[in-house]
């Protein structure tokens, strides 16, 4: 084994202690002792290899659960200084431990009696170090929520996607890039109910091309159909920029007499840098002497544009910092409250906005209201299973949303939760011990659902946390609480806090897509699964 130093080194000429002098006796003694030496020696090596494999598969874990870069931390001195591990032999005992741990991970699945959320996001690597690393990677996860009402998200197949030619050509001549195949392979593909994904022309051709093949395998279904879920904070990114892509000739004639502190593609970043520029510039404390023409500096109405512009962007942010970025993600109940109210700051700046700017707010509100349009349903049944809002909050958002019959829109909310409803009915038959708390818990020939919408809201309370409260009362409500937890697992958003202001896809880790493709899936999967 690689870095294991000879016996000699460790132990030096003498044999057990015994100098060459006291070995110069009898015959006898000598062999019985150079016997003995040998024995030792090779016990010595024994210990030593046993330590070092121990050492491996510690070092190993590390890199696969610590997230602790392979090549980085094969070179520090943490072990003992005789461990001089090659980078072979770490990638042959991490993909052991990601071997051992998927055989664990696919036996959770396996055994899980709920339904599964996918998301599929697409990460970019732009290396300046290593130009082979640069490219687009695939990220699929499962999104659950297990016996202990723990959200689970867990990283199921992760690879480089990039490929030569057009980027539009690479869903066709790969399909799905290895997403069915990573499904049938964790045994799963008859357990997804819903799929979150941006909302791209290449993304839609994915789901069109998984739905094909998941809906017919589905065990639970609205109307037989995968639940499509686009990403909220893409949506509120693509409304930004799209703003932004409007002064997109001012902003450039911004940086020719002011120079960006930041130019990370975030739209947040890029909102403080046009705001510190209009500050120098109400000041008076911006040059144009370097502009070799004045048509290349905004004029005075140029300049209105941009902070008409930035004001509209920095109400979005204050609506949405708070209520949609978070440290952790959020369960898809909330986000019906949450558009709602960033829709009528949107309907207020129409209002009050100068005619270009309205035009901007305009524009916005037709991309926000098509998000609306599409992700309603599922944004209310979410909502209708939180004990703080239920069918009143459908019946109160219904009532507040303009040129909408609202009346429609709560029956086919509450048609369609009892049809879920009935469905879970039929798959979750009540245990004996189950019938009987039933019995003693809801009127004669009411169901779960009916007696849950019945009791009154319960009164808003900071640090609520709907998973332990559905937690207690599943005894009380057994099959809506599967239900509940199925449709709480859903990602309505796949990025937190600073992710959710690019305006690119996020940023892959260089230490990880630098890797062989099995050792990057790995460890990519692995650390998820912690």
């Amino acid at each position: 084994m690689a870095g294991v130093p000879g016996a000699n080194d460790v132990i030096g000429s003498s044999k057990n202690g015994i100098s060459d002098h006291e070995n110069s006796g009898s015959g006898h003694s000598k062999d019985v002792n150079s016997i003995s030496s040998v024995s030792d020696t090779e016990g010595t090596e024994e210990v030593l290899e046993d330590d070092q494999q121990s050492d491996l598969r510690t070092l190993a874990e590390l890199i696969c659960f610590e997230e602790v870069p392979p090549k980085w931390y094969a070179r520090l001195g943490e072990f003992s200084p005789l461990f001089k591990p090659s980078f072979s032999e770490i990638e042959t005992e991490c993909m052991e431990v990601f071997e051992k741990k998927k055989m664990e991970t696919k036996k959770i699945l396996g055994n899980f009696d709920g339904q599964i959320s996918l998301s599929v996001e697409i990460l970019r690597c732009e290396s300046y170090f290593d130009p082979s690393c640069c490219g687009d990677y695939l990220c699929l996860s499962a999104h659950f929520i297990d016996e202990n009402w723990e959200l689970n998200n867990w990283v199921l197949h992760f690879c480089s996607i990039s490929v030569s030619g057009p980027s539009d050509d690479s869903l066709h001549k790969y399909e799905d890039w290895g997403i069915l195949r990573s499904l049938e392979d964790w045994g799963i593909e008859n357990k997804i109910s819903a799929l979150t994904v941006k909302n791209d022309n290449c993304n839609n051709e994915l789901v069109e091309f998984l739905k094909t093949h998941i809906q017919e395998k589905m065990e639970l279904q609205l109307n037989s159909k995968l639940f499509c879920v686009y990403c909220c904070g893409e949506m509120i990114s693509v409304m930004v920029q799209d703003a932004f892509d409007k002064i997109a000739d001012i902003v450039h004639k911004v940086r020719q007499v002011y120079t960006f502190k930041t130019d990370y593609p975030m739209w947040f970043l890029k909102l403080l840098n046009l705001q510190e520029a209009l500050k120098l510039w109400a000041q008076g404390n911006l040059s144009s002497r370097d502009v070799t023409h004045s048509r290349n500096v905004p004029s005075p109405e140029e300049w209105k544009k941009v902070e008409g512009v930035c004001k509209i962007v920095e109400n979005i942010y204050k609506v949405t910092e708070s209520e949609f970025f978070n440290e952790t993600p959020l369960t898809p109940n909330v986000h019906l409250c949450r558009l709602l109210k960033l829709r009528k700051s949107l309907a207020k700046m129409s209002i009050d906005s100068d005619s270009f700017n309205r035009t901007v707010v305009e524009d916005m509100l037709k991309k926000f209201d098509k998000y609306w349009d599409d992700m309603f349903l599922l944004l209310a049944i979410s909502a209708a299973l939180d004990p703080r809002l239920k069918m009143r909050y459908i019946e109160f958002v219904c009532s507040e949303v303009k040129d909408w019959n609202g009346n429609s829109q709560v029956a086919v909310v509450f048609g369609a939760i009892h049809k879920l409803f009935d469905e879970y009915v039929v798959r979750f038959p009540l245990q004996y011990n189950q019938q009987f708390i039933h019995l003693n818990d809801h009127p004669k020939e009411k169901s779960d659902l009916d007696c849950y919408l019945e009791q009154p809201v319960l009164t808003p309370s900071l640090g609520f946390n709907e998973l332990a409260w559905w937690k207690t009362a599943s005894a009380k409500y057994p099959t809506l609480s599967q239900m509940a937890r199925d449709f709480l697992a859903i990602p309505v958003s796949l990025a937190t806090q600073s992710e959710a202001y690019y305006t690119v896809p996020k940023p892959a880790d260089e230490h990880i897509v630098c890797l062989k493709p099995d050792l990057m899936n790995a460890l990519m999967c692995t650390r998820s699964w912690v």
